[in-house]
């Protein structure tokens, strides 16, 4: 599960390795129905990387152009794209951003509506910086276009083609790691691979109107921080020592927001586990509990819709 969108009392989720396709779910989870296929074709896929809905269509990026849909699934044109190849995309005002494919083109590429090439930022300069992140740019809760870096520890605002504007530092002290040193290292490749045991490196990074939630690791160990625009207060803590996780599962992680909520996503052995083994009594629990007999702990994740409220 690589993207989420809710649409029109509906979950748009896009797995590009295995599904390769956008899947249609109800509110109950019950498949609905999927969006384009892997094959040629009309419609078909060389290899669906990326999906939004966009003024009532669904577009997927494909490998050089985009493919759009009504959301019935019903096929309506392709856009070619010429100039590069994207691998992720986020539409604001001016046109589209880009996070570009391939060790020769930059990370971040600026593009008109039709798809012209205006200006690119950040190049990789060593594969270990193509890295896979889940969530390298989404709309900020103003519906802005934030763009993120792994070994970053500034997250960018896209409102222009001149050039991204920072929107959020964070700051990790002596934890901070440092790119140039990495990257004049005789082996960056291999420095970059130590410094994430090393050094802060953000995991995943959302937000609401009201909260912040930061997921990083350092030296090997799994953090969370979360901070309230409401009362100007955060919480920290390292995963190993949550209890009480609602989702049943330590590792659960947000894959998206959904107006003022986090989505979770849990691996459904996890929830059955902490099911059997839970001994308390709660409203939630008892609904949890009666999902039970829907989940099977190989089967797809499940998804928690998480509020904060402090």
């Amino acid at each position: 599960m690589h993207k989420i969108r809710y649409y029109k009392d509906e979950f748009y989720i896009l797995d590009f390795i295995y599904g390769r396709s956008v899947f249609v779910f109800d509110e109950n989870g019950k498949f609905q129905r999927s969006i384009g296929y892997r094959g040629e074709g009309p419609g078909g896929f060389k290899q669906a990387m990326d999906f939004d809905i966009i003024n009532n269509e669904v577009k997927v990026l494909d490998y050089g152009r985009f493919l759009n849909f009504e959301p019935n699934g019903n096929y309506l044109s392709m856009d070619k794209i010429d100039d590069f190849v994207g691998e992720k995309f986020i539409k604001y005002n001016e046109g589209y951003a880009f996070i570009g494919a391939g060790r020769d083109v930059d990370n971040l590429v600026l593009a008109t509506n039709e798809f012209q090439k205006e200006s690119s930022f950040f190049p990789y300069h060593t594969r270990a910086l193509n890295v896979m992140l889940i969530n390298p740019m989404y709309y900020s809760p103003e519906g802005d276009a934030i763009y993120r870096r792994q070994f970053n520890d500034t997250l960018f605002k896209i409102s222009d083609f001149q050039r991204p504007v920072p929107y959020l530092y964070i700051d990790f002290k002596q934890k901070k790691s440092n790119i140039n040193e990495l990257l004049n290292s005789p082996n960056p490749e291999n420095a970059i691979a130590n410094a994430r045991n090393l050094y802060c490196n953000i995991f995943d990074f959302y937000e609401t109107k009201d909260y912040k939630y930061l997921a990083f690791f350092v030296e090997g160990e799994a953090w969370t921080y979360i901070y309230s625009n409401k009362s100007n207060k955060s919480i920290i803590y390292k995963r190993s020592n949550l209890i009480d996780e609602i989702t049943f599962d330590t590792r659960a992680m947000p894959v998206g927001v959904i107006g003022d909520k986090f989505v979770f996503r849990a691996n459904p052995h996890n929830v059955l586990s902490g099911i059997d083994s839970y001994r308390g009594t709660s409203a939630h629990f008892e609904r949890l509990k009666g999902l039970r007999d829907d989940l099977d702990k190989e089967g797809n994740p499940v998804l928690f819709l998480v509020e904060f409220n402090f």
